[in-house]
Parts: structure tokens; sequence; C-alpha cells
């Protein structure tokens, strides 16, 4: 399996792909032909990688405010175990998907959809994001040769941000970050993240399930530690001993270790008081189960402020 940089890289193509296969692709461009289903909304999150984020918590709004839209989750193969029972999904890259890409009327995704998707009149994009940004992004990263090579063509970039008519910002820093790393005709829309609204109608017996899911021992202080991806590493490093830090501070605690969303663990070997809860599909049950954060300059801190609990920086 794929890990570290390499599943980053992975992810990073899968944005430019177009229908594979001639049969495919003549499917794609038919079902472009037919009408707009104005009952069809088509939900993706991580490129792919699973049932969470702001695409998740609108898919579930929106299944209860809106029942008669069809809603559909588009994940990679290895993702289709961890989906709740109740959601309809379609593997991307299938020709099912391609179908569902070309009559959707919503399309709502935290990344984007791959290049091959054609933005029809009358169809609607939103782009929810999936991050404060403290770092460089977008366009901004133009300057940086690591970054650069890495990203791709920029102009490619600004085609796929020409799809979105809407553009979910969770503050006014992000607005303006938003609109300058991704310039585009788009409405922003500043509401807030709706993966957030769980800090506030979580209850104490969530939490309680919560922390026994992810293994923290009853009666221990969980410490999460959740670092930022850093451009220039080719794979996950902690920069912090964990086990020295848990030898440090003594039994009552445990650290629950996540890595950034492009690494599939934290660590090769977790055990003791180190619990790598990095393949774990929220971040918002993860940030729930503890009872403060340890980061560095990773946006997860604006979440878990939500949540009123001590943060180390």
């Amino acid at each position: 399996a794929l890990c570290g940089s390499g599943r980053v890289a992975a992810r990073a193509r899968r944005g430019t792909l177009r229908p594979r296969g001639l049969r495919t692709r003549l499917h794609y461009a038919l079902a472009l032909r037919r009408p707009l289903d104005a009952e069809l909304a088509v939900y993706c999150a991580y490129w792919g990688r699973g049932y969470s984020c702001n695409p998740a918590a609108i898919h579930r709004a929106a299944r209860e405010l809106a029942p008669h839209i069809r809603s559909v989750f588009l994940v990679e193969p290895e993702a289709v175990a961890g989906l709740p029972k109740n959601v309809e999904y379609a593997v991307l890259g299938s020709r099912a998907s391609w179908d569902l890409l070309a009559r959707a009327t919503y399309l709502i995704n935290n990344a984007n959809f791959a290049d091959g998707v054609v933005k029809r009149p009358g169809s609607v994009h939103v782009q929810t994001q999936h991050g404060t940004p403290l770092k460089k992004m977008g366009v901004d990263q133009s300057t940086y040769p690591v970054v650069a090579a890495t990203t791709g063509s920029f102009s490619k970039l600004l085609a796929r941000v020409d799809r979105w008519d809407f553009n979910l910002s969770s503050n006014r820093h992000s607005t303006e970050m938003w609109e300058r790393a991704f310039p585009g005709s788009y409405e922003t829309l500043e509401y807030g993240y709706p993966r957030n609204d769980v800090y506030y109608t979580a209850t104490a017996e969530d939490v309680a399930r919560l922390r026994r899911e992810l293994g923290v021992p009853e009666g221990r202080t969980a410490l999460l530690y959740a670092p930022t991806h850093r451009d220039y590493s080719t794979g996950f490093d902690s920069r912090l001993d964990l086990e020295a830090f848990c030898e440090a501070i003594g039994e009552e605690f445990v650290v629950l270790l996540r890595a950034h969303y492009f690494y599939d663990r934290g660590v090769e070997r977790a055990g003791g008081r180190i619990i790598d809860v990095t393949g774990h599909r929220s971040s918002e049950d993860v940030c729930l189960a503890a009872d403060a954060l340890i980061t560095d300059y990773s946006s997860i801190m604006f979440d878990y402020a939500n949540l009123d609990r001590p943060i180390v920086v």
C-alpha cells in the first residue's frame, strides 16, 4: 500500500484524471448530452479518501432537509469498507461515477473534481475547503520551486477554480486568503465550516463512546498530537520523540497521534501510550475524544478551539 509521499503523489495525480478508456470517454460524452438531473447531488472529500469533512456534514444535513435529493458520495475503492451503511456511493473512475458527474446538478467537494469533469450550464459546484489557510496556498505557491514541481500546472488549477460557483469560508481571514490564492468569479459563502457543528451538538455520552472506540483507557488524559504536512518532507516525521515524551509526562497521559491526511499512518508500530488515530475517518471525532491539543501550525487548532480546551502550539 502507498503511504507518505507516495500516497500524496497518487492522490495529486487523480486531480488530473480524465475518463480512462475509449468506451468510458464515449459514455461520459453521451451522458453530457442528457439533461441534468435536478434531484442529484454528488459529493467527494479528500480526493475520494472517504466520508468526511464538510462534504459529509453537508451530505447529512441535505438528506434531512432535502430528502428528495439523491445524494451520492464518490470514493476510492479502499474507502468503501469505511462508509456508513446508509450512504449511497460510487467508486471514483468507474463508469457509474462519470455518469453521476455528467448528470448531477449539485457537485460538492473539499478539494477539486478531476480535470476531465465538465462544468455544465445549470450545474452548481460548491467548494467547501477543508482548513484555515495559514500556509501558502494555490497560486501563492508558484514562487516555491519544490511546491510548484509537485503541484503541476497552475493554469490547470485556475481552470478547476473556474468551475466553482460557491466557495465556503470559515472566517474573514480565510475569505481574503482564498480569494487571493484561488482567484475566480465564484461567490464566497462566509458561513463557517459545517463539519464543526458537531463540537456544539455532541453530548458527554458521544465523547465517552468515541474515547472507547479510539482505545483511550478510562481515567487517562488524552493529548492529541497533530503536526501538519511540510511540502519538503518525503514522508511523515513526527518531529517529536513520542516515547520519550510519554515517559516524561507520566502514566496518567496517553497520546493520540494524528498525522496529516496525506498519510495513512503516523507510526509503524503504535502501542503502549501512543495511539495512532491517523486512519480514523473523522478528525472531529478525534478532537472530541482529546482533552488537549498539541500542534505546530496545523489549522486543526482553529477547529479544536471550538471546544474551549487547552491548546499547546
